[in-house]
């Protein structure tokens, strides 16, 4: 019988590897050797991030090790959750691809928590986040429970009011995100869940089982207007007569919440999320803004040199004057959008050099971004 993409019955490891052999080929590297390989592979800023990170990968790789090497079972109720709160390009996906993805190798899923629905909707089950795991990893059971589950755009989970749930919610589905949020609570607390092989596209194939002790869980989300949410919830207001207007502040887009504001389960409950959830994560890690001079060293390490060598593979040499540079990390700023509001900044600039010079054997060697006046124009030598 002809195996299906999700067939009946596992692919072999690569090579022939068990996971005992996957595991031992990872490198051990110490929390501070990790934060080390972030800098190498081009990670910039956040080292409070950075330094809860590098622990709970550090931890994510004892664990594994403890269980398939040295034969001890996981210790109950040590499972990893984190949450990871930050402005939008403050680099908290991006510390996931590389800590699990690039440093550790471990079957790695990144998924976007807007797609997912309540079962019986139109949307995907959140047990289909084992079902990614388990293809990621070759369909190895055993190595998929050795992965990693980072959902982005958690904060979207979010209803408008904790206090707008309906009577009978426990028995009655909804589609909003309460009801995401009441799946994920099994998910990140159980020993062991099923999951569908094939995602849930028939009904033919019974589920399948995944050890969960070892499966650490990442959630990932700005959080716009959380940290209003608290300070509202801290303020007091008088009544009658001698009362003064609260004026509420507009929120920048590129806040941090502070640690005391995490702490506020509360504040958690009136965003939108069911206490219990948050409960869940044994960790919540606040990003912060990206600075100026972050940004700038983002723009000259990795943005500016992906387009180096973009311009070099068309035959031609792109360089950026410091005032350009400078002007770009300003754009970046304003946008409030972290290190994405770079390349939003700076790729416009290039178009018109790209649009002249690009496929042209008789190009010009060089091109030039110079900034005149408030207007960055491109040269060429």
């Amino acid at each position: 019988m002809t195996v299906a993409r999700h067939g009946l019955e596992p692919r072999p490891s690569p090579r022939g590897e068990d996971v005992a052999e996957r595991v031992a080929a990872i490198e051990v590297l110490s929390p501070r050797e990790i934060d080390a390989r972030l800098t190498d592979l081009g990670y910039r800023g956040q080292p409070e991030a950075r330094r809860a990170a590098s622990v709970l990968a550090y931890r994510h790789l004892r664990r594994i090790r403890r269980l398939h090497l040295e034969g001890l079972a996981p210790e109950p109720g040590m499972r990893e959750n984190c949450l990871f709160l930050g402005p939008t390009g403050s680099g908290k996906t991006f510390l996931v691809e590389l800590l699990f993805r690039e440093i550790l190798a471990v079957p790695t899923v990144l998924a976007d928590a807007t797609q997912f629905s309540e079962t019986g909707y139109v949307g995907d089950d959140v047990n289909t986040l084992l079902s990614r795991l388990y293809e990621v990893a070759d369909r190895d059971t055993e190595w998929a429970a050795c992965g990693v589950i980072c959902m982005d755009e958690f904060d979207k989970l979010a209803t408008s009011r904790s206090d707008s749930r309906f009577a009978g919610q426990q028995t009655t589905k909804d589609v909003s995100g309460f009801g995401v949020q009441r799946s994920l609570l099994h998910l990140l607390s159980a020993a062991r869940a099923d999951f569908p092989p094939d995602f849930g596209f028939t009904s033919r194939m019974p589920p399948d089982s995944m050890e969960m002790a070892c499966v650490t869980f990442i959630a990932c989300g700005a959080f716009s207007g959380l940290r209003a949410t608290a300070e509202g919830m801290a303020r007091t207001e008088r009544l009658g007569f001698g009362r003064e207007p609260r004026r509420e502040p507009e929120e920048s887009i590129a806040t941090a919440v502070t640690q005391e504001q995490l702490e506020q389960t509360t504040a958690f409950a009136r965003y939108g999320f069911i206490p219990e959830l948050i409960g869940r994560f044994n960790r919540l890690v606040s990003f912060t803004p990206l600075d100026a001079a972050t940004l700038g060293d983002i723009l000259q390490q990795n943005v500016l040199r992906a387009y180096e060598r973009e311009f070099e593979q068309e035959g031609l040499r792109l360089h950026v004057e410091p005032a350009v540079r400078e002007h770009v990390v300003a754009g970046a700023l304003k946008r409030e959008t972290g290190a994405r509001g770079l390349r939003t900044t700076l790729a416009p600039l290039l178009e018109q050099a790209a649009y002249e010079h690009f496929g042209r054997p008789d190009a010009a060697s060089t091109v030039r971004l110079v900034l005149d006046g408030d207007t960055v124009r491109s040269l060429t030598d």
